[in-house]
């Protein structure tokens, strides 16, 4: 009985009054009159107690039977915006729609079809947040069931951090959505305020949430480019606006930009959600609308404006881009990034012209590296540059490289600064951040498949075709073709898909299952399922059944080659519902493993279980069989985020268990004991440092990873990683 008291005191953390009570009975639930509601609590006190629960007590217990969320319903017990925290579960909060963005669709990237989102923003009389709505919910939007102004009340959400970690709000398909009725908003005193307007000359680097009152002065021409993470079209528009304080250029991107289209030079408008960044000339603020921006026309407003001077140069500057948000089409891009390497200049001779050209290698904050190319004049400027020093380069582009990779543009008109003595990039530490991500035009020679990383160029791979599928006709930008891919494998015992691109594709009309391919020049992506791939280029080399191949003694028949899978380093904690078939990598310590049989005898066919049926084992699919045994376990691990289980399959539960199935099965005969090889490594097992990379999957209300590989992770590899994270933070 106390415990009943102490729930209900917990809700919201206050009680209402009996009259509150059974005010909010009657408005929600007309049907019951004042004497329903208090023979109603009257039973339920003779119920539970009369000595523990008073009137008041009753009477919550009552509207909550009845379906009343007085969590929610009255302007005192209501959650407010502000007080939500990083660590809340399952948020309820009702405010109100001020802002409502469009649908947009994306590829999975475990290749599990499509999924949709969209955003909308809710505020209160505390503050506002971003909603992100995923699949399902996005209906709410699609199908026109809420507008701004709304007041709605969503359910089951779950906190993640967005940018520059403000936290914000997500909700999946275990979350609701209630809006409001009018008779139903009474007394929820749900009040926004106007957003308070910034002036242009308080603009600083890295504001969020910022809100322009201005007027627009200069509006360019709609861009559009293309995205290298999904190939999708992006758009942007930029214009010069000002208030009378100063001015600066405003940047709208993909559906914003289609609004901005209309604005006229002259009109007035509001832009609310903005961010700033550095401009492309020193001391220059830019402002950025973000996908939760709400823009506001034809404001009646009377503005007095300070002309532009040095913004309006033409074209639609972007200013300075980490190389992690560069894409192909930008143009008027600045370039702020440490010199990882130097190749040597080339001589070139084009329609009767000579000319040089020069490549180098730079990383930056973001982890990333691009090619840039100087040509002609611009080459001896770069003359005395050397490994690690910094270079800045003004008013520069972004286009296809040869090999499908971006790669910066040095125009007639770019600006280079060697070493700026004003650069916030002086410390970053060139050795770890490319390692993440290095680019190298010298050929690496063939490379075994179980360490190819992507990005890596200019690779060769030898091994023996292990499926072939039929080539496929594409079509894109009114130009078709054929395309082909092929499973190769190598002695690593691990397999990579091989796409062939048009004439190419005729190479391959003779090859079969267990040939020997030889491809050289090739390069290493990721593929659409959390895997690599390798590139044949036009520039690459191939041969097929070379005489002088060791991989002709590779035996493929019967065996089982796993792919090389890639999964992005994240914290348990991060882990939540829209991450559910995404390939992730966690590191941390495993805490616990599961206390029983570690081996399973599979069907050499399909590898599923095979069960033991009158002394013989069983395939459901082919009948009798001779069982392989292979593993299958769990283990928890810890990166001090979180705790998540991984499931352990195959080689990847053999590396932990440091013994392999067959070897599991013969201690299990020996000892008479299913859990002898678990018992026997539980002192070494537990504490170990790992790296587990696999596939988020849902197990009733929890995540689990169904691992397609671990590694024994090495302490100072991941202090070094830690070490580039925060000084990217830093930086």
């Amino acid at each position: 009985m106390t415990l009943m008291v102490m729930n209900i005191s917990r809700m919201g953390n206050i009680v209402l009054t009996l009259e509150e009570t059974i005010e909010l009975i009657r408005k929600h639930l007309p049907e019951y009159d004042r004497n329903d509601i208090m023979k109603m609590v009257n039973e339920k006190r003779q119920e539970l107690g009369p000595e523990v629960v008073n009137e008041e007590s009753a009477a919550m217990i009552v509207a909550r039977e009845l379906g009343i969320d007085l969590q929610q319903v009255t302007a005192r017990s209501r959650q407010r915006i502000e007080d939500i925290s990083e660590t809340d579960r399952n948020v309820v909060i009702t405010a109100k729609v001020i802002h409502i963005g469009t649908v947009r669709t994306f590829a999975r990237k475990d290749g599990g079809g499509e999924g949709k989102v969209a955003s909308i923003t809710l505020a209160d009389e505390t503050v506002q947040i971003r909603v992100a709505l995923w699949d399902e919910m996005t209906k709410a939007v699609s199908e026109g069931a809420v507008s701004v102004g709304n007041i709605i009340q969503i359910r089951g959400a779950y906190v993640r951090k967005g940018l520059k970690d403000k936290i914000e709000l997500n909700l999946g398909r275990t979350g609701g959505i209630k809006i409001f009725e009018e008779h139903e908003i009474e007394g929820l005193d749900i009040k926004v305020g106007e957003p308070k307007t910034n002036t242009i000359s308080e603009l600083t680097e890295d504001m969020y949430d910022v809100t322009l009152t201005v007027k627009v002065q200069r509006k360019f021409r709609l861009s559009t480019f293309t995205r290298k993470a999904d190939g999708t079209e992006g758009k942007v528009l930029s214009m010069i606006v000002g208030d009378d304080t100063g001015t600066t250029r405003l940047v709208f991107w993909d559906e914003h930009a289609e609004v901005a289209e209309n604005i006229e030079e002259g009109e007035v408008i509001r832009v609310t959600g903005i961010r700033t960044r550095p401009g492309r000339n020193a001391g220059e603020i830019e402002a950025h609308l973000t996908r939760s921006s709400n823009i506001e026309r034809n404001l009646k407003v009377k503005m007095d404006v300070v002309e532009p001077t040095g913004l309006d140069g033409g074209g639609e500057p972007t200013g300075r881009i980490p190389i992690d948000e560069m894409q192909i089409g930008m143009r008027d891009v600045d370039l702020e990034a440490k010199v990882f390497r130097i190749f040597p200049p080339k001589e070139f001779e084009r329609k009767g012209e000579r000319g040089q050209v020069q490549n180098i290698i730079v990383v930056d904050e973001s982890g990333k590296s691009v090619r840039v190319a100087f040509w002609n004049d611009d080459v001896e400027k770069i003359k005395n540059l050397q490994e690690g020093d910094i270079v800045r380069v003004r008013h520069g582009y972004v286009k296809k490289g040869y090999r499908d990779d971006i790669e910066f543009g040095v125009g007639q008109k770019a600006e280079i600064e060697i070493n700026p003595k004003d650069s916030k990039i002086a410390s970053l530490d060139i050795q770890i951040t490319s390692s993440l991500d290095s680019t190298s035009s010298d050929p690496l020679g063939r490379v075994r498949i179980e360490d190819m990383k992507i990005g890596m160029w200019d690779v060769d791979i030898e091994g023996k075709v292990f499926r072939i599928f039929p080539p496929n006709e594409w079509s894109r930008d009114g130009k078709q073709g054929l395309v082909q891919n092929i499973i190769i494998v190598d002695e690593s015992e691990k397999s990579i898909r091989a796409a062939f691109w048009n004439e190419h594709v005729d190479l391959l009309k003779d090859v079969k299952e267990g040939d020997v391919v030889r491809i050289k020049h090739g390069y290493i992506k990721k593929g659409y399922q959390g895997d690599i791939e390798f590139g044949v280029g036009q520039k690459a080399e191939i041969e097929i059944n070379p005489k002088d191949s060791d991989a002709s003694k590779l035996e493929i028949n019967g065996k089982r080659f796993t792919p090389v899978i890639v999964g992005q380093r994240t914290f348990i904690a991060d882990i939540g519902e829209e991450s559910e078939g995404d390939t992730l990598e966690v590191c941390g310590i495993i805490v616990a493993v599961g206390q029983h049989n570690p081996i399973y005898p599979a069907c050499p066919e399909c590898m599923k279980k095979a069960e033991f049926v009158d002394d013989d084992f069983v395939c459901k699919e082919h009948g009798n069989v001779r069982p392989e045994y292979r593993m299958l376990y769990k283990v928890t691990i810890d990166d001090g985020s979180g705790s998540i289980r991984a499931t352990l399959f195959g080689k990847s539960g053999e590396n932990l268990l440091g013994m392999t199935a067959d070897e599991a099965q013969t201690l299990i005969k020996k000892s008479n004991n299913d859990k002898a090889p678990i018992e026997k490594n539980a002192d070494r097992i537990l504490g170990s440092y790992v790296v587990v990379k696999g596939r988020v999957t849902r197990y009733k209300d929890s995540f689990d990873i169904t691992a397609s590989d671990l590694s024994f992770a090495d302490p100072v590899e991941e202090i070094a990683r830690m070490k580039q994270s925060v000084e990217s933070y830093l930086n």
